[in-house]
């Protein structure tokens, strides 16, 4: 079970993310779930328990936890977690990355690889374990204010989304196979697409990296993701495609109704 809090005195927003080949799809999870809902509820069924932390006079509402329950449905067994930091300045604003850290596991529970980055001393590690041995790389990067990583990058552009805006931009952290910021773009669509694997209509995102000079060695390797989201449902996140990590597995994800 990952347990998630928020305490809004100090205006620091943790999340944890874990899945199994759908960790894109857990953050849908945590941002919009609906209120829990069972005829016949089970005494461990805890998947959308979200709790809200009082004042000790009970007037204010000062931070909420979220229980997320997930099952491990993978045929062999891999799986990866997540967990960030981001700072909310006010209930508006754009959250900021702080801390992200991401690691991938073997089919046997050892690691395969730990990605992780302080936006604010800018020190990133990338680092893949092989037969024992750890293979290291580091660097000390520039950090934009406006840099996410992992699951917050779809949290960042479905607040764009609902903002109304319509021409996305962001940077974003990766391990490819070395730590790197690069910058990210989007454009909504003028026309609404149907998605065989989810009803209505929808928007279909191409998050396209722009590395510069270097875009034609290494943006074919790259991460990719094309993300689909329903405006008719407040934006939300119905499904995509992506890529697990740098020249790993190119999976599937589709929000279940």
């Amino acid at each position: 079970m990952t347990t998630e809090t928020a305490a809004c005195r100090s205006r620091i927003l943790k999340t944890t993310f874990v899945a199994v080949f759908s960790l894109v799809a857990s953050l849908a999870v945590w941002r919009n779930a609906a209120a829990l809902e069972a005829k016949h509820p089970r005494s461990s069924d805890f998947r959308a328990l979200e709790l809200k932390i009082l004042s000790p006079d009970g007037k204010r509402t000062i931070g909420s936890t979220r229980f997320i329950v997930t099952r491990d449905s993978s045929r062999d067994g891999e799986h990866d977690t997540e967990s960030e930091r981001l700072f909310v300045g006010n209930p508006d604003a754009i959250p900021r990355l702080e801390t992200y850290e991401h690691s991938f596991f073997n089919a046997d529970g050892t690691l395969r690889m730990v990605d992780t980055l302080d936006a604010k001393s800018g020190l990133a590690s990338c680092t893949s374990y092989s037969a024992g041995k750890l293979n290291p790389r580091k660097s000390q990067l520039d950090v934009p204010a406006d840099s996410f990583a992992g699951a917050s990058e779809l949290m960042m552009v479905i607040g764009s989304l609902r903002r109304g805006i319509r021409e996305i931009k962001f940077h974003a952290f990766a391990c490819v196979p070395g730590p790197r910021i690069f910058s990210v773009e989007a454009s909504l669509p003028e026309r609404w697409e149907h998605w065989l694997l989810y009803p209505g209509d929808l928007v279909r995102l191409d998050m396209q990296p722009d590395l510069g000079v270097l875009n034609l060695l290494i943006a074919p390797f790259m991460p990719k993701m094309d993300a689909w989201f329903n405006p008719d449902d407040n934006w939300n996140y119905v499904g995509g495609e992506f890529d697990r990590y740098f020249r790993g597995p190119h999976v599937l994800t589709v929000r279940v109704p």
